[in-house]
C-alpha cells in the first residue's frame, strides 16, 4: 500500500494514529518537531534528507503536527502567534515544493463551530471561532485546503472533537487530566462554563477512523466525534459520587471558551459508513479509577 507520511507523530491525536498504523503494518514515517524515539517508533524532524526523499514518493500525508493549546494564546499571544505562524510556513513551504498524493489536516472541531446553541454542529455552519486558537486553526484549514487546490491534490479536513485515553499525553485533554489528578492526589481544576458539554472520542477509534478515511479518500470536511455531547457536570458528579475525597476544584472559566460542543456525524457516516463505538468518558473513567467495582 501507499507511504504515508504523519506530521506531528508523537502529538496528543498523532501519536495515536501512529500506533494505528504500526498495528496495521503500515509503510509510514513519523515526523515531529524535535525528532528522536519513542517506544514503538522514531520520528524524524521536518528539515531532515529523509523526509524530503519520503515527499518524493509523493505518499499520503496526515497533519497532525501543532503544539499549541488554547491557553498558550492566552497567556502569551505574541510568541503563541510566532510559533503558530513559523511551523504553519515550514509545513506549507514542504508541501508545495513536494505535494502528496492525499493531504489530511486534523483540525479542532469544537473550537472551529463554537457554541452549537440548537442543533448540533454540521460541517456546512459557518466557523465561529470565539479564541484565538479557535481561529488560528481556521485559518490552518483555509492556508493547506488552498495549497491542495493549487496543487491538485485531494484534500481531507477531519475535524476531530475531544479526544480521551490517549496513553501518550495523560496530562492533555479534560477527561485524561482528571484521571491523572486524581491518581496522582493532585487537585484537578473544574475550569468551564456552566451548563457546558463536549463530544467526546475515545483516542484509538478516533485513529482507526481517521486512517480508514485515508484508505478510501473522499475529499470534504468531515466531523470525526462520537455524536454524544456529555455535560462537563455531570462527569465531575459522577467522579464526586465514587471518591467523595477527590481534590475537585471549581474556578472560573475564561470568556472565550466554548460552552456547548455538539457535533454531527451524519455525513461521516454515510460517506464513510464509519462511527465511533467504543468507551463513553463514563465507562472509561470508571474502568480507570473504579477498578475493584
Amino acid at each position: 500500500m501507499q507511504k504515508i507520511v504523519l506530521l506531528g507523530a508523537t502529538g496528543f491525536i498523532g501519536s495515536n494514529i501512529a500506533q494505528e498504523l504500526n498495528c496495521r503494518g503500515r509503510d509510514w514515517l513519523g515526523v515531529s518537531r524535535s525528532g528522536g524515539a519513542d517506544s514503538d517508533f522514531k520520528t524524524v524532524k521536518l528539515v531532515d534528507d529523509s523526509l524530503k526523499k519520503a515527499l518524493d514518493e509523493k505518499p499520503i500525508v496526515i497533519n497532525a503536527i501543532g503544539g499549541l493549546k488554547p491557553r498558550d494564546f492566552e497567556e502569551n499571544f505574541e510568541s503563541a502567534m510566532t510559533e503558530f505562524w513559523n511551523l504553519t510556513n515550514t509545513v506549507l513551504n514542504l508541501l508545495r515544493d513536494k505535494p502528496p498524493s492525499l493531504l489530511m489536516q486534523i483540525s479542532s472541531a469544537g473550537t472551529i463551530y463554537g457554541d452549537a446553541l440548537f442543533t448540533p454542529s454540521v460541517e456546512t455552519d459557518s466557523p465561529a471561532p470565539s479564541s484565538w486558537y479557535g481561529r488560528m486553526k481556521l485559518v490552518e484549514e483555509a492556508l493547506f485546503q488552498q495549497l491542495a487546490a493549487t496543487n491538485n491534490v485531494p484534500f481531507i479536513c477531519a475535524r476531530v472533537s475531544n479526544p480521551f485515553g490517549n496513553v501518550n499525553h495523560p496530562k492533555h485533554g479534560l477527561v485524561d487530566v482528571l484521571v491523572d489528578h486524581i491518581r496522582e492526589g493532585k487537585v484537578f481544576n473544574a475550569c468551564f462554563p456552566k451548563g457546558a458539554q463536549r463530544d467526546f472520542i475515545y483516542a484509538p477509534e478516533m485513529a482507526r477512523i481517521l486512517v480508514d478515511m485515508i484508505d478510501r479518500p473522499v475529499p470534504g470536511v468531515f466531523n470525526v466525534a462520537s455524536g454524544e455531547s456529555i455535560k462537563l457536570q455531570e462527569l465531575i458528579q459522577f467522579v464526586r459520587s465514587k471518591l467523595p475525597n477527590a481534590l475537585i476544584k471549581e474556578t472560573i472559566s475564561t470568556k472565550t471558551d466554548v460552552r456547548c460542543s455538539s457535533l454531527c456525524t451524519e455525513k461521516l457516516s454515510k460517506t464513510y459508513g464509519l462511527r465511533a463505538s467504543s468507551l463513553t468518558a463514563f465507562e472509561y473513567l470508571r474502568n480507570e479509577l473504579f477498578r475493584e467495582e
